[in-house]
């Protein structure tokens, strides 16, 4: 079943952690997260609505702690604080590209999310799409696209 969570534009959209994230999901993620030495100041959260089934929460930590040569860590949560999804990913994309896209699919409540990711050809990035199965987001497909879109 297919919903349009995409009506609200503001929702795909990277804050600042304490303006988007409530306080008890807060601190459970500082807490699992906290011998990493996270400063707070530098985590940004991408909140998405479900249909039915609370926001998720997606953190981008922006510690170089949590980075190595493939990219950075990137931890999907629910409302409650479940860890559905962890991932490692590189922000460096061309421009008009988004590392985190929320699909018009919905599986058990939870939207499909597709990572864009540059690969080791010069003229086409990865994609991957999540869906939610079982308590947590699974990879289901990986295509891959044109690097410039507009060329």
């Amino acid at each position: 079943m297919s919903y349009n969570l995409s009506e609200n534009k503001d929702i795909a959209t990277w804050k600042s952690v304490e303006e988007v994230t409530p306080q008890s999901l807060l601190k459970k993620v500082l807490t699992q997260k906290a011998n990493r030495y996270l400063d707070i100041s530098t985590i940004k959260v991408m909140r998405i609505p479900s249909k039915g089934a609370g926001n998720l929460y997606i953190f981008d930590y922006g510690s170089p702690k949590l980075c190595g040569a493939a990219g950075c860590l990137y931890s999907v949560y629910n409302s409650e604080g479940k860890t559905l999804l962890e991932f490692i990913a590189n922000r460096n994309l061309p421009v008009g590209e988004n590392l985190v896209e929320v699909s018009k699919t919905v599986n058990q409540g939870f939207p499909c999310l597709t990572i864009t990711q540059r690969t080791n050809t010069d003229k086409l990035l990865s994609q991957t799409e999540f869906c939610y199965q079982q308590g947590k987001y699974v990879a289901l497909n990986k295509s891959f696209i044109s690097k410039n879109k507009s060329e």
